[in-house]
This record gives C-alpha cells, sequence and structure tokens, in this order.
C-alpha cells in the first residue's frame, strides 16, 4: 500500500543515516513505534470490514429465509445473489471472500470468511488478518419486539465525514430501521428514542424529580442518580438520591437545558406511532457534551416493565424480544455520580460497563456501533456490552456504514423476533 510504503523508505532512510548515535536510536526505536501506531489503524480498518461483511451476511441470509413460498435451492441462489449484490461498490468489492449458505432444520446458516492484507503491521511480519462472520435465520415466528434507540446527539456528533454530517447519517439509518420493521409487521414491533448528550431530556412524573411535589408532570432535562440508583431501571422511593433532576455537575455547568429545547431532544417512550418516530428523529439537532451512561441508563428505563415510561412489557414475557441499540461517536466526558455522591469521568465508564450487564441481565439484547470513534478503550467497552461481540458489535466510519450497521441490525431483531437461534 502507499502508505505503507512510504513509511519503510521512511524507516530506511533513519536506518541509512551516519549522523552519529542519535540517529541510529531514532531508527531503531522508529519500528516498534510505528508497529504500535499499524496496530491501532489496522484494528479500526478490521472491525470496519467485519461490520460491512456481516451486514451483508445478515442481509443475505435474511432474504433468503423471509422469501416465502421458495424451495431450498432458491433460497440458497437468491442469498448468494443478495450477498454479491450487497457488497457492490463497497471496500471489499474486489476481495476474495470464501462464503457458505446452507439449509439446516428451516433455518438459513450462513457464513464468510477473508484474508484482509494490513498496511504497518507488516513490520512486525503480519501481512494479513482473518475476517470470520456467521448468522442463522429461520422462517417467521410469532414473537414481538421492543426497541430502544439510545443515540449520540453531543456536539461532535455534528462533525462531517466521508457520505455527511455524522448525526444526519444516524437520523436516516434509524428512521429507515424504523420504516423497514413497520413494513415488515407493524403489529409486532414498538420502538423509544433516547437522545443523549451530558443531559437527556424528557417528562417524567413529578413523583420522580427531586425537589417536584403533586400530581402530573414535569418537562426538563437531567443527568444520573446518585448512586447505585444510577445502576438499575428501579422506580424512584422517598429518597432523594433515588430521584432525577439532581443538581447539575459544575463542568458544563454553561451548557445548560435550554439547548435540548431549542434543539427538540425529546425523549419518546416506546410507541407504535412510526410517523411520529421519525418526525422526532428529523428535528433532533447535536448539543453539548458525552454521557453514554445516562443513555444507557434511560434505555432500561424505557424497556422497563415499571411504571416510570409507560410500554414496556414484562422481561417474562416470553412473547417480546427487548434490544437496545447504543451510538455514540466518542468518549465519555461527563462526570457521573460514584459512591460518596463524588462525580468522575471514570466513574462514567464504570457505570457503563455495569448498566450494560444488568440489562443483559435482564434479558435485553445490547447492540452497540462505535461510530468514527478513535478512542480504543470506548470501543472495547462497547464492544463487551454487546450480548454478541461479533454479531451485535459494529464499527461505523462512514455514512454507508452506519447505513450498513443499522441494516445489520434490522437482521438481528429480525431473527431473533423470528425465532432464531
Amino acid at each position: 500500500m502507499q502508505v505503507c510504503s512510504k513509511v519503510q523508505r521512511f524507516v530506511k532512510n533513519f536506518g541509512s543515516c551516519q549522523k552519529g548515535s542519535i540517529a541510529v536510536f531514532y531508527a531503531i526505536s522508529a519500528i516498534p513505534i510505528f508497529v504500535a501506531a499499524g496496530s491501532a489503524i489496522d484494528y479500526i480498518r478490521y472491525l470496519a470490514n467485519v461490520t460491512e461483511l456481516q451486514a451483508a451476511l445478515d442481509s443475505a441470509a435474511l432474504a433468503a429465509a423471509a422469501t416465502p413460498e421458495a424451495t431450498d435451492a432458491q433460497r440458497l441462489a437468491l442469498a448468494e445473489a443478495t450477498f454479491v449484490r450487497n457488497l457492490e461498490g463497497s471496500g471489499l468489492a474486489s476481495a476474495t471472500i470464501v462464503r457458505s449458505f446452507e439449509i439446516q432444520n428451516e433455518a438459513v446458516v450462513a457464513a464468510a470468511d477473508m484474508d484482509m492484507a494490513t498496511s504497518l503491521m507488516q513490520f512486525a511480519n503480519i501481512d494479513s488478518m482473518k475476517l470470520s462472520v456467521g448468522t442463522e435465520i429461520s422462517v417467521p415466528g410469532d414473537k414481538k419486539a421492543e426497541v430502544a434507540l439510545v443515540l449520540d446527539y453531543s456536539g461532535s456528533m455534528s462533525e462531517s465525514i466521508a457520505g455527511g454530517v455524522k448525526y444526519v447519517a444516524m437520523k436516516n439509518a434509524a428512521k429507515d430501521l424504523i420504516s423497514d420493521l413497520e413494513a415488515a409487521n407493524p403489529e409486532k414491533v414498538k420502538f423509544a428514542l433516547v437522545p443523549f448528550s451530558h443531559h437527556v431530556y424528557g417528562t417524567f412524573r413529578k413523583s420522580d424529580i427531586l425537589g417536584q411535589s403533586g400530581g402530573g408532570t414535569w418537562t426538563g432535562c437531567t443527568q444520573d442518580r446518585q448512586y447505585p440508583f444510577n445502576l438499575t431501571d428501579d422506580e424512584p422511593t422517598a429518597d432523594d438520591n433515588s430521584k432525577w433532576g439532581q443538581a447539575q455537575a459544575p463542568d458544563h455547568i454553561s451548557s445548560g437545558c435550554s439547548g435540548y429545547a431549542s434543539n427538540k431532544l425529546l425523549m419518546v417512550p416506546l410507541t407504535d406511532d412510526f410517523t411520529y418516530l421519525r418526525s422526532r428523529l428529523d428535528m433532533m439537532t447535536t448539543y453539548a457534551w458525552t454521557h453514554i451512561a445516562v443513555g444507557v441508563e434511560f434505555g432500561m428505563q424505557m424497556l422497563s416493565d415499571s411504571e416510570v415510561f409507560a410500554g414496556g412489557v414484562s422481561y417474562d414475557d416470553e412473547e417480546t424480544q427487548k434490544f437496545m441499540v447504543v451510538l455514540t461517536d466518542g468518549a465519555q466526558t461527563e462526570p457521573a455520580f460514584g459512591p460518596g455522591g463524588i462525580r468522575t469521568v471514570p466513574q462514567g465508564e464504570a457505570n457503563l460497563e455495569t448498566l450494560c450487564t444488568n440489562a443483559k441481565t435482564a434479558g435485553i439484547t445490547m447492540i452497540t456501533i462505535a461510530y468514527d470513534l478513535d478512542d480504543n478503550d470506548t470501543v472495547d467497552r462497547l464492544r463487551d456490552c454487546a450480548s454478541d461481540p461479533v454479531k451485535n458489535f459494529f464499527v461505523a466510519t462512514n455514512a454507508a456504514a452506519v447505513a450498513g450497521a443499522f441494516d445489520s441490525i434490522k437482521s438481528l431483531i429480525t431473527a431473533q423476533v423470528f425465532v432464531s437461534k
């Protein structure tokens, strides 16, 4: 690759320098530095290619499984044709991909493998990385889905990358997911929206908000609750620490609540009013900082069977599968509550890990997307948050990859609702 050849020439020039021990030192130290940097670059490329390959495979398997009254041969032919079409014009269009599609126990079982050439990792004699993905989708069953879309609307989401503005690409992909699942069966799916930055903005019962009294509702911004209430989907009690509306952390006090109202960042509880959901997404624009944990906290509340937000059925309901889709483009920047009322950014990262574990334990399928995210620790945290670190975790580096990730999510939701393994 061009980048690799330039680096190789650079290193060779260092090695041929005769101007003293300093040049020799730098020549020797340059190689491990480049290998370390190359590992990070190649790793991000690897994750992005896995996302793209998984999206193509999921879509192909779903097309084959969902086609009514088709023979096994027809399903397999459709899967192959759809897979090839999905990769046309993509970065993997010219790659050598070994794939297989089979019919097993009335399900389409698919797998794909390829070798990705590395760039700077070649200095460590690592010329390629193996990509392997798989999926299994069976014929439609009779389940329902509740889906919470927990979407990052912090200021960095207004940046432009390949394919356009980040939050616009996210919005369009989310709207397509809503429309596709509505078209599949509008009576089987509900969505909730949780736009987050360093606050969330919603309509609550007054009894759930610190300092409020009486009946009725209160609309405003809030950060997380006091620890450990911010790790659960439990309803607030008479204990003030269990309520939302805690005093804003001083770190970003200049970013008040007015921006959430003007940028239309209102949370939407579970609903099957798909037109309203799409209209809300069209209104929302970006604002302020990043608190991923508070987004997941409210994703759990939206899917809970508590009375904080109406709509969620019991976790024990065998006819309903709950999903949370979490997308962010940045690391945690807002401090979160920990023991003793102390707020720190690392506590927010720890809270996210615990919230993801609690959500999965409750039976929520966690799906995460790292969107143009260059913080490796947060990427790893999102992968660990996903219910399956391969099938339920996506890396998107541009608008097309975000659309592909949401296509895979559609397939994933469809597969689980359609009683796939």
